[in-house]
């Protein structure tokens, strides 16, 4: 009943989504997480958003919650614009809170969650060249945008290979299109080290800040045998997924294919760079958790067990409980 419910596409899941976002929030607004080191360089956006908010760690902390319900909001406007499921359902928008909340010290102001809607209104903007006559200036606003988002989080930067990806995948060849995905990203950064420039500040030092967020930084000791536990059931969920999307991607829409294609390569490209260079940073979690929220969505609508469905989520939901508990 419970999976059922969620599957639901009624307002009653738009009003109760908030509050789902609060509960599993709830333990870190009264007791305070451990502060988490996302960058060594924080990036300039960020940086004046965390001097901004520095001493008002009750607001920050509900600040990111708004921030992570409205990137929840924009996965299920996906499937609700482009229907990308069966049903017009929220239940991408739930799966993607459950997921990106279960890293419980994650659950804090942080660079990520500002990059990732930068992300989701990007896709938006390029799924929606599929078929379109003439030149798609949607690149170059897609590539402004996570260029933007990187100006948050630094990391954000390599989102460029999902706006290369998508347009490999949407488009015929045409080079202007790849013109813009470049002028489009380096716009933002040329305004910032403009500024810098015209306020008189030193620009080698600042580059160098940025350029030290992507030095590669390994380190798995965070992790917990419960987080181990919670994430390896996640996989298996996933992989089960997997299995019955192949089996049944040949049936579907060509733009529904290509959607899921990229979905894939979100998908990959987050859980390559986590664990090739930066398994110190968890909340790239925020990026892989758009691909993951799709991937089960696709897989609870098509199970023809419905109690088959209702123990899985049951046990995501008990894993999230077990975390709670634990830490």
């Amino acid at each position: 009943m419970f999976l059922k419910f969620l599957k639901g596409g009624r307002s009653l899941q738009f009003i109760l989504l908030p509050v789902f976002g609060v509960l599993l929030w709830l333990k870190y607004f009264i007791v305070q997480p451990v502060p988490i080191t996302f960058e060594d360089s924080p990036m300039p956006l960020y940086q004046l958003v965390s001097d901004i908010l520095e001493g008002h760690a009750f607001l920050s902390k509900g600040i990111a919650l708004v921030l992570l319900i409205i990137n929840a909001l924009l996965i299920s406007r996906l499937n609700i614009k482009f229907i990308l499921l069966k049903s017009r359902t929220y239940l991408p928008s739930f799966i993607f809170l459950l997921v990106v909340s279960s890293f419980l010290p994650l659950q804090q102001l942080n660079p990520a969650v500002f990059a990732s809607i930068f992300l989701l209104i990007s896709i938006e903007a390029i799924f929606g060249t599929f078929k379109k006559e003439g030149l798609a200036y949607e690149y170059f606003q897609a590539s402004f945008l996570v260029s933007l988002g990187s100006l948050f989080y630094a990391k954000g930067a390599f989102l460029m290979l999902i706006i290369w990806i998508g347009l490999s995948l949407l488009r015929n060849f045409r080079w202007r299109e790849w013109t813009f995905t470049i002028l489009g990203f380096l716009l933002p950064y040329l305004f910032l080290f403009y500024w810098y420039y015209m306020t008189g500040q030193e620009i080698a030092p600042r580059w160098q800040g940025i350029i030290s967020n992507f030095l590669p930084d390994h380190d798995f000791s965070y992790l917990s045998i419960y987080y181990i536990l919670f994430y390896s059931f996640l996989l298996l969920l996933i992989l089960l997924a997997s299995q019955m999307m192949i089996g049944s991607y040949q049936g579907l829409k060509i733009y529904v294919r290509k959607f899921y294609s990229m979905n894939f390569w979100i998908f990959s490209v987050t859980l390559i760079l986590y664990f090739s260079l930066y398994s110190r940073s968890v909340e790239l979690i925020y990026f892989t958790g758009i691909a993951i929220a799709y991937i089960l969505s696709y897989y609870f609508f098509s199970l023809r067990s419905k109690l088959t469905g209702e123990i899985m989520v049951g046990l995501l939901f008990a894993g999230y409980v077990m975390l709670l508990i634990t830490s």
